[in-house]
């Protein structure tokens, strides 16, 4: 009998293999997929959901009527705060944190929205257009995060309030590098808009400390309580990062804002990309707590 070469018999199977019935692609628990178009970017985005394991269906119609218990929809069931989170990337770990908080009780339930530039394409352009306020050469793409606001407050959460059992007055923000400097950068620009932000190595001196410079006049009034939560790590790139957070949060140390509780922390041995495993549940959990 007449072997065949290995490499040949390696190819026979993989053929093989691919001729044979594809599996059954792998989907989330509590998990749903929206789009939602901007004409004033151009853009459609995609907002991955994940919802609290004891989120029950409803006719999702909106929020608590006058005289009945906050915390519950026109249905009466019960609502939950909202966290939205920038870069679509962030979905599987987010609704694994969404999950694992159900059982181990670090954090109330939300309802979290991944805000993703669309699937199959390059975001880092568009992530870099919408999430920095002002242009760098650099960054040819720069500069809209004006723009990205404004869809953010005016579409993304009306979507959200419409669509499901939301507490209103109960929104966080998440974002890491540029979405971290976008954080920063709502917390400014729309002080009431969001109650809880995680800002995981912001590029926080973008355009020469621009939101540093700016924090005395925007962050003197607050209309709302707000928890921020800043961290960074010390290996590589991420050194020059963690300065720029340090110099933000000694601003804020300086300026003392009424009603503004933050917390700064480093995350020794990670990198720009690794510390989003350390900082992403530890900034919630702290901006969460009771």
């Amino acid at each position: 009998m007449k072997h065949l070469p290995a490499a040949v018999l390696f190819l026979t199977m993989l053929a093989a293999g691919r001729a044979a019935d594809p599996a059954p692609a792998v989907k989330l628990e509590h998990t749903e997929h929206r789009t939602i178009a901007s004409a004033r970017i151009g853009q459609t985005y995609d907002l991955f959901v994940s919802l609290p394991d004891d989120y029950l269906p409803d006719d999702r119609s909106g929020q608590t009527p006058a005289g009945q218990p906050a915390g519950t929809g026109r249905s009466g069931l019960k609502s939950y705060p909202v966290l939205y989170v920038l870069d679509g990337w962030h979905f599987p770990l987010l609704a694994f944190l969404q999950n694992n908080n159900h059982y181990s009780e670090r954090m109330p339930p939300v309802i979290m929205v991944n805000i993703s530039h669309g699937l199959g394409v390059n975001p880092m352009p568009l992530r870099a257009r919408d999430f920095t306020p002002t242009h760098a050469d650099r960054e040819p793409t720069s500069g809209g995060a004006a723009a990205f606001l404004d869809f953010l407050e005016r579409e993304i959460i009306p979507l959200i309030d419409r669509t499901y059992r939301t507490i209103p007055s109960d929104r966080g923000l998440l974002g890491h590098s540029y979405g971290g400097l976008f954080a920063l950068y709502a917390l400014e620009e729309r002080p009431g808009l969001f109650q809880r932000i995680i800002a995981a190595s912001p590029v926080a001196g973008w355009d020469h400390d621009l939101l540093l410079k700016a924090a005395a006049e925007k962050l003197k009034n607050l209309p709302k309580p707000v928890r921020l939560d800043l961290s960074a790590g010390d290996e590589g790139f991420e050194k020059e990062l963690a300065d720029q957070t340090a110099a933000f949060a000694r601003k804020l140390g300086e300026l003392k804002p009424a009603g503004l509780d933050y917390r700064l922390t480093f995350f020794p041995g990670e990198n720009h990309n690794s510390v989003r495993l350390a900082s992403f549940p530890h900034g919630l959990y702290w901006a969460y707590r009771p």
